[in-house]
């Protein structure tokens, strides 16, 4: 869309005509013409004015709606939020199969009376529920910032 389409469109938007929109910011109705058929480009202060008068801001004038922008910034931040809770509940099934298969080999070991076994499958089970705990402790870090 043109610069001059979008002038008639948020115009028509503010129920003006071409003359009552010329009259409020003191331009003539074929200054308002000439810029709705791309003829002419109204300088700066009549930009500003314009988006004053139709109560939109100047990027909406300019360079058109700003919508679809904000849309995509919210998609993707519920996009990047999902991936991360999808990490997390991944690393905490991990965590959680890994704490039982601890805990089973641990009550195996200490039935058996393999005390020694047990520890070093709990040192084991720690060493590889620590990656976890890291990756956790920054997922929620990074949820508090947001």
């Amino acid at each position: 869309m043109t610069l001059g389409e979008r002038i008639k469109n948020y115009r028509q938007k503010a129920g003006l005509s071409q003359e009552q929109l010329a009259e409020k910011i003191n331009v003539s109705r074929q200054a308002i013409t000439k810029w709705e058929n791309d003829s002419g480009i109204p300088d700066i202060d009549n930009l500003i004015s314009l988006s004053k008068v139709m109560g939109i801001s100047l990027d909406e004038l300019v360079m058109g709606e700003k919508e679809n922008d904000i849309s995509d910034i919210k998609r993707s931040a519920i996009n990047q939020r999902n991936r991360n809770c999808k990490l997390y509940l991944i690393a905490v099934i991990s965590f959680s199969i890994a704490w039982f298969c601890w805990f089973i080999i641990l009550l195996l070991n200490v039935a058996d009376g393999n005390t020694a076994t047990a520890v070093l499958s709990g040192i084991n089970t720690t060493l590889l529920g620590l990656p976890i705990g890291i990756f956790s402790r920054k997922y929620f870090d990074a949820k508090k910032s947001q």
